[in-house]
C-alpha cells in the first residue's frame, strides 16, 4: 500500500511539474509577442 501512495505521489509531481512548465511557456511567448509588437 505505501508503494501505491508513492506513485500516486511522483505522478501528482510530475503533474505539477508539467503543469508549471506550460505556465512559464504561455507566459513568455506572450511576453516576446507583446514586446515583438512594439516599436523599435
Amino acid at each position: 500500500m505505501s508503494d501505491q501512495v508513492n506513485q500516486e505521489r511522483a505522478a501528482d509531481g510530475v503533474a505539477d511539474a508539467m503543469a508549471a512548465t506550460a505556465i512559464i511557456t504561455i507566459i513568455v511567448f506572450g511576453m516576446y509577442l507583446w514586446l515583438s509588437g512594439m516599436p523599435s
